[in-house]
């Protein structure tokens, strides 16, 4: 299966009170084609598809327009999107069941069940490759706010501890009702340990600070592939070569050039 994988995308952000409405439709226009011409399985986007909470309605316009002309123009592709810090994580997953007749999974709320324990299974999505078959495991972890995660007795990290123990929560779960033949894929919006931020860019290292950094060993061996999003240079974390930031697709800041 092939996976592009995009983060950051923060339509309607405003530049120094430019509006950058022009280049998110040129940015979206080349994605669109790159998932036609590559023939794209999957469309990751791990965060921030907004830049604010309350998105314009010609924001909403140029986002769900996407999502209609390359669902259509691409039949088999299934999209995964996650809210990140930025986004309104109700907002962003309200019109799942219109979305889903699309093919396309919104994760923003981290759901509870009746106890109060945390509906795992609603972070857990199959995908299929074109045979039909499930060939992919996916743990669609949005950015998560306190008590979203798990509560952890740790003399550490309370948020860094708590979201690896959610990861770990989900992989278990996954690793035992996974076949031979299917992989593990995580994706999360998080600012990872080790990761590299622009130089005299705070944009985003205010919203997480550094007490809420995560460990990349966070993230097992056992997932094929961790796809992040918050981090706008796109890099390997700590040099893994399947633990990623995708980058956002146009710089936010001049520190960003």
């Amino acid at each position: 299966m092939k996976i592009l994988h995009t983060a950051d995308w923060h339509l309607g952000q405003t530049f120094y009170e430019y509006s950058r409405y022009d280049e998110h439709v040129r940015f979206l226009d080349w994605l669109r084609r790159q998932i036609k011409e590559r023939k794209i399985d999957v469309l990751l986007v791990a965060g921030d598809i907004f830049d604010g909470p309350n998105p314009s309605a010609e924001s909403q316009r140029l986002y769900y327009s996407f999502l209609r002309r390359v669902t259509a123009e691409c039949p088999a592709l299934q999209i995964i999107i996650i809210a990140g810090n930025h986004d309104s994580a109700a907002r962003l997953e309200a019109p799942l069941p219109l979305l889903q007749a699309m093919r396309t999974e919104v994760r923003g709320v981290v759901r509870k069940l009746e106890g109060g324990e945390i509906d795992y299974d609603h972070l857990i999505v199959e995908l299929k490759n074109r045979k039909g078959e499930v060939e992919l495991l996916c743990m669609a972890v949005p950015f998560l706010r306190q008590g979203d995660y798990p509560v952890v007795q740790t003399e550490g990290n309370l948020y860094a501890e708590g979201v690896r123990e959610l990861y770990s929560q989900l992989l278990q779960r996954l690793w035992k009702q996974r076949t031979a033949n299917q992989s593990i894929l995580a994706i999360g919006h998080l600012q990872a340990t080790g990761s590299e931020i622009a130089e005299k860019d705070y944009s985003e290292r205010t919203v997480i600070g550094g007490l809420e950094c995560v460990s990349p060993e966070a993230f097992s061996e056992q997932i094929a592939y961790t796809a992040l999003g918050h981090i706008h240079k796109a890099q390997r974390v700590s040099g893994r070569e399947n633990v990623r930031y995708a980058g956002s697709p146009i710089p936010m800041s001049f520190a960003e050039k």
